[in-house]
């Protein structure tokens, strides 16, 4: 049986991963899911990698607008 305090913690990384997601922020924990579940042969970055990559395909070569 869960604790409440272990119930809260759950409910607060939910709110959390919510709030990233609308503010357009990666949640590596989902994608480290998501590969686990869906492409078991590759291999799963660490969050420093996976962060980089992110930024790298969002904004290429530079800022995405002028000021």
């Amino acid at each position: 049986m869960r604790s409440s305090l272990d119930r809260l913690r759950a409910r607060v990384a939910a709110g959390v991963a919510v709030l990233r997601r609308v503010a357009g922020m990666p949640d590596y924990a989902a994608y480290v899911g998501h590969l686990r579940r869906c492409h078991p042969g590759r291999p799963i970055p660490t969050e420093r990698e996976f962060f980089l990559e992110y930024v790298a395909t969002r904004y290429g070569d530079g800022p995405t607008r002028c000021c």
